[in-house]
C-alpha cells in the first residue's frame, strides 16, 4: 500500500495496543492469573481506510464463529486490544474514535453476549455532559434509541457507531464508573 501519514499512523498506533496487552498478559501470568493472549487483528476484519476503518461484519463474524470458542475452551480470561483491527492483506488499522468501546460492541456482537459493560469517569449516562452543565441527571435506563439520539447530540460517554450493534442484537449496554465502580450505573 502507498504509505500515506493515516496508514503510518494505523502502524504505530496499534503497536501500542499490541505492547500495552502483551505486558498485561505477562503480568497477570505472573501473579498466576491464567489468561490467554489474542491478537484482535486476527478477528476484527476491516478495510483500509486508515484512522477510520470501516468493519467488514460478514468476514468478521465468519472469523469469530470459526476461531473464538477455540480459545475459551481452556481459558476464561482472554486479553486482547482495543481500538484496531487488521485487513484481509494482514495490515492493522485503527477504527476512529471511540474505538475502544466500539471494539467492545463488535465483540459482543460477533459473539452473542449477554451484555457489555463500559467502565467510564462518570457516574453512568447522563442527560448532557458534566463539565459544560452543572446538574446533569443519571439515567437509569433508557432504549438504544434515545442513547444514540444523546449520543448523535453531543453526549460524550457513548459513541453512536458502539451502540448500533449491541442494538441491532439486543445487547444490554452497562455505563459504570470506575471512580466509583460499587455504584450501579446506566
Amino acid at each position: 500500500p502507498v504509505q500515506t501519514y493515516d496508514h503510518t499512523y494505523d502502524q504505530v498506533v496499534s503497536m501500542g495496543e499490541i505492547l500495552s496487552t502483551k505486558i498485561v498478559n505477562h503480568y497477570l501470568k505472573k501473579v498466576g492469573i491464567n489468561n490467554l493472549w489474542i491478537d484482535v487483528r486476527d478477528f476484527i476484519r476491516t478495510d483500509n481506510n486508515y484512522r477510520e476503518a470501516i468493519v467488514d461484519w460478514t468476514a468478521t463474524e465468519t472469523l469469530f464463529a470459526a476461531n473464538i470458542e477455540q480459545y475459551f475452551m481452556h481459558h476464561s480470561i482472554c486479553i486482547t486490544q482495543g481500538f484496531i483491527g487488521g485487513t484481509l492483506e494482514g495490515i492493522s488499522t485503527t477504527l476512529g474514535r471511540e474505538g475502544s468501546d466500539f471494539s467492545a460492541a463488535i465483540f459482543a456482537h460477533a459473539m452473542d453476549a449477554e451484555s457489555v459493560s463500559i467502565w467510564k469517569d462518570v457516574e453512568g449516562l447522563l442527560n448532557a455532559d458534566p463539565k459544560k452543565f452543572s446538574h446533569t441527571v443519571k439515567l437509569e435506563k433508557i432504549p438504544y434509541r434515545e442513547a444514540i439520539e444523546l449520543a448523535y447530540y453531543g453526549a460524550s460517554v457513548i459513541h453512536p457507531k458502539t451502540l448500533k450493534p449491541l442494538q441491532n442484537k439486543k445487547i444490554p449496554l452497562f455505563v459504570k464508573s470506575f471512580i466509583q465502580p460499587e455504584e450501579e450505573g446506566s
